[in-house]
């Protein structure tokens, strides 16, 4: 774990950086527009071109290694960042440059990540996958809970190219970590390696033919589909129905926020330390109809403060798990000369769901739910979650979280998926490799 702990604390810093940076940015946009409009399709352009690039992604990370992806990926992000600092500091930066900016940015996060989580397995055992990528959980929660805080002081200290130089610090030390620290690599002849560029076509498809011809890896993609449509609704609507039931209590908003990410690096702390004690489809399944039913089903229906905060709490501290366990399945199913491709295939389908969810949020509690709210007279429904917008808020949030639940319970119906998922045991031979694509061949059943 040596190695890998030393990559990942550079890496961490460098996501509370950008984390930083983002934060930064989004108070300048607000700043120079006041638009919420503005704001959400600066979102949405960081998140959908990077998608859509993902198997792409995947290929090129299985061409040029993981380790040399991620340096492509941090030095990429590192020449937006010093893009937006110029402009900045020579007084030149629009609004329409970061729009931009957001889509390239968005591309090479996505290089950035396929290829960090086809590094991982090339660092560690397989037996301490889960513990690795609890660790990596860790970036997320720590960005939420540390980048406010040290943008709001950077800010109120200096300025935006302040805390912009220092997301290019960060990002150029952990790709000069990365640069000294021996990493190896998985084997493939250089003939196969050269003829492969040949056959860029069917390497895009190859991560899709793989997931769909194992039956386990399309029952676990499908259900992390409808994870990401819940959390992108109940990401979209969690504000706004704490704001409308607290009577615009900002304070309140930011404690139970904050306790979504103190619940995550508890979280990502606990399955660091014993998440390999665990069978990984148990921290897939039972972590998701825990985090379905005590944050999005729990926070729709109640009314009080301190069950807003438990129930970011618990949903921010069961989320490591989930995502720990998951990557370590497919760390350990897929052949690393294979992960790329594979990754970038899984990012696109599984994640697809989270810009559909964004999109459709607004329209739906809008048009959709609030007349139905405001039409009838007091009832059942608006006595138990309120009249107006805030009842249709409150009542998709509800069905986000039955969602989920629903289907974990769908899932524990398969005994394949059950039983899917542990790590094979040292010494043990792997399951043969389905071959590269050629001209002429075709993929066999993977494992």
């Amino acid at each position: 774990m040596r190695r890998f702990s030393l990559v990942w604390s550079t890496q961490l810093m460098s996501a509370i950086g950008s984390g930083t940076a983002w934060f930064a940015i989004t108070l300048w946009v607000w700043a120079e527009s006041g638009s919420a409009t503005l704001f959400a399709m600066l979102t949405l352009l960081s998140l959908a071109p990077g998608l859509a690039m993902a198997p792409i992604a995947g290929a090129l990370v299985d061409r040029i290694g993981s380790r040399v992806a991620v340096l492509v990926g941090d030095g990429a992000l590192a020449i937006t960042t010093s893009t937006v600092l110029t402009l900045y500091l020579t007084g030149n930066l629009e609004i329409w440059h970061l729009y931009v900016i957001a889509v390239f940015e968005g591309v090479m996060e996505s290089l950035h990540l396929v290829a960090y989580m086809a590094l991982v397995p090339l660092l560690v055992v397989e037996e301490r996958l889960v513990r690795a990528n609890g660790m990596i959980s860790l970036a997320s929660p720590g960005a939420e809970i540390l980048a406010p805080a040290l943008g709001g002081v950077l800010l109120a200290l200096t300025d935006l190219s302040v805390v912009l130089l220092l997301d290019l610090v960060t990002f150029v030390f952990a790709a000069l970590v990365l640069l000294v620290v021996r990493t190896p690599r998985p084997a493939v002849a250089e003939g196969e390696r050269r003829r492969s560029w040949a056959v860029f076509r069917a390497d895009l498809l190859f991560g899709f033919a793989y997931i769909f011809r194992s039956r386990p890896l399309v029952l676990l993609l499908l259900l992390f589909f409808v994870l990401n449509f819940s959390g992108a609704i109940s990401y979209a609507l969690t504000t706004p129905l704490i704001m409308m039931r607290s009577g615009d209590d900002q304070a309140l908003l930011g404690v139970v926020l904050a306790a979504g990410g103190a619940g995550g690096v508890l979280g990502a702390l606990v399955v660091s330390a014993v998440g390999d004690r665990f069978r990984r489809m148990t921290l897939v399944l039972g972590g998701m109809a825990v985090g379905s039913v005590a944050g999005p089903l729990l926070l729709g229906l109640s009314w009080t403060p301190w069950l807003w905060i438990a129930s970011s709490l618990v949903a921010g501290a069961v989320l490591p798990a989930v995502n720990s366990a998951y990557q370590a399945i497919w760390q350990s199913h897929v052949p690393e000369r294979q992960q790329g491709r594979v990754f970038g295939a899984r990012r696109l389908l599984a994640q697809s769901s989270l810009p559909l969810g964004l999109l459709i949020v607004g329209p739906v509690v809008d048009y959709v739910l609030t007349p139905l709210f405001t039409d009838t007279g007091p009832g059942i429904g608006v006595t138990l979650l309120g009249g107006d917008k805030t009842g249709a808020t409150a009542l998709f949030l509800v069905f986000a979280g039955l969602l989920g639940l629903v289907a974990v319970l769908l899932a524990m119906t398969s005994a394949r998926l059950r039983e899917f998922g542990e790590p094979v045991a040292t010494g043990a031979v792997k399951a043969s490799e389905p071959p590269e694509p050629t001209d002429h061949e075709g993929m066999s059943t993977p494992r």
